[in-house]
């Protein structure tokens, strides 16, 4: 008897996959998979009709708004799944209240973004965006005098605000530099969204923890 394969809808797949060259068999091979191969859907009744018409059990969007008010006319959906990191762009308080799982990919491009970190890191201390600018301009002229500050970052602190996460952390073996509390920092971050209603469908282990 073949195993029954639960309905899955991918919103907007041309997020991720924008050169066609993901292979989904996998994924094919364990949900009945519809694509929609747009960038965006941007209209709340659309979003349900596409996933009702479906009957999906599995939501699969990426980077992609999912308001509140389609959330809650989906009529069969147990799982919301955010193919990549972030998932401020899912109402996680609506979907927990309606027995809808939300997840999301932690480990999505973390070494390139915590290597884009550092690069960034090293680039600001060497003013090499402000240096480059002069040369392509044909300015050689900083060569004999320094016209742009430029720091050593030996020694210096670097403050990672919320990095608790898979990314934050993954930025820490890549340098040597001192890590200020980061707790702290986050704490009085996530304060300060709160005072001015930035985070009303969140909470400070949302923000923390995985979805």
């Amino acid at each position: 008897m073949a195993t029954r394969r639960p309905a899955a809808v991918f919103l907007n797949s041309a997020r991720l996959d924008y050169d066609e060259a993901l292979d989904f068999s996998r994924l094919e091979s364990i949900t009945d998979l519809t694509m929609n191969s747009v960038d965006a859907v941007t209209d709340p009744s659309e979003i349900v009709s596409l996933v009702n018409s479906s009957n999906a059990e599995i939501v699969i969007t990426k980077e992609m708004t999912v308001p509140k008010e389609a959330v809650e006319k989906f009529t069969n959906v147990k799982l919301l799944c955010e193919a990549g990191t972030g998932y401020n762009n899912i109402p996680t308080t609506t979907a927990r209240s309606l027995g809808i799982a939300v997840s999301n990919i932690p480990t999505y491009s973390t070494s390139s973004v915590a290597h884009m970190v550092i690069t960034y890191v090293m680039s600001f201390s060497a003013a090499m965006f402000a240096q480059g600018r002069r040369l392509f301009e044909g300015d050689q002229t900083n060569f004999n005098v320094f016209q742009h500050p430029i720091y050593e970052i030996t020694g210096k602190t670097l403050g990672l605000v919320g990095g608790s996460g898979t990314i934050g952390t993954a930025v820490i073996p890549s340098h040597r530099f001192g890590v200020v509390d980061r707790e702290t920092l986050f704490s009085k971050l996530i304060s300060v969204l709160n005072a001015e209603n930035q985070l009303p469908d969140s909470s400070d282990k949302d923000m923390l923890a995985p979805v």
